[in-house]
């Protein structure tokens, strides 16, 4: 049985080296944006990149997981906006409807303490996971924002768009805008594929009450 270490609040550090020192995942729960919160999870990101003697992709990762944290974030506003609208999210009708106002209504109040707060009271939340197996650094964020099938389908189109294209070209032909340009999953995905040797060193999937993003970096 795996054991780990959860955090609701910003801990010491001291238990992160006690997470890697016994060879157990760590694992931390983001409930707010805040920069204390990205802070800790850039210290951690860089801790656990030295265990594989890849700090030098510190900036690289870091950008990453910016945009993890980002989207996952993000994820659970719009189940938010949502739900307080008294629309379905998996209901196609609802879910372009709902869109069309989210990015102007939704994500203003991305940093509005409220909104936050009301998206915890409704029980959302962000959890990542980091840990090293087989000199394999593993990272998960996990939030219970079901992904639907409107968005993965987006995502998949996005990252098979990026497939064996320059990043001028991404950039010039993404043109999907009821989200945005989708250019942050694709930035993700190239700069793994430049620091990572596993091939499938990216991937999002859903389970019925998650939805997850898994990195995979191996020298």
């Amino acid at each position: 049985m795996r054991v780990s270490s959860t955090n609701t609040t910003v801990p010491d550090f001291s238990s992160v080296i006690a997470c890697i020192s016994n060879h157990v995942p760590f694992e931390y729960t983001l409930t707010s944006p805040g920069a204390e919160s990205r802070e800790f999870i850039k210290k951690i990101t860089n801790e656990y990149l030295k265990q594989i003697h890849l700090e030098k992709y510190y900036n690289l990762l870091g950008l990453c997981m910016e945009e993890i944290i980002s989207n996952s974030v993000k994820a659970n506003i719009k189940r938010a906006y949502f739900i307080t609208h008294n629309l379905n999210i998996n209901n196609h009708d609802d879910y372009e409807s709902g869109m069309k106002h989210f990015k102007e209504q939704g994500l203003s109040n991305i940093r509005d303490a409220k909104f936050v707060e009301e998206i915890n009271k409704l029980g959302l939340y962000v959890k990542l996971s980091f840990n090293v197996e087989n000199n394999c650094l593993y990272i998960t964020a996990r939030n219970n924002s079901v992904i639907s099938k409107e968005e993965i389908s987006r995502i998949n189109k996005r990252l098979s768009m990026s497939e064996n294209k320059s990043s001028e070209d991404i950039f010039m032909n993404s043109i999907d805008q009821t989200e945005g340009a989708g250019l942050g999953i694709i930035m993700i995905k190239k700069i793994l594929s430049q620091i990572s040797s596993i091939d499938e060193c990216f991937r999002i999937r859903a389970t019925d009450t998650e939805t997850i993003t898994e990195l995979m970096i191996l020298p």
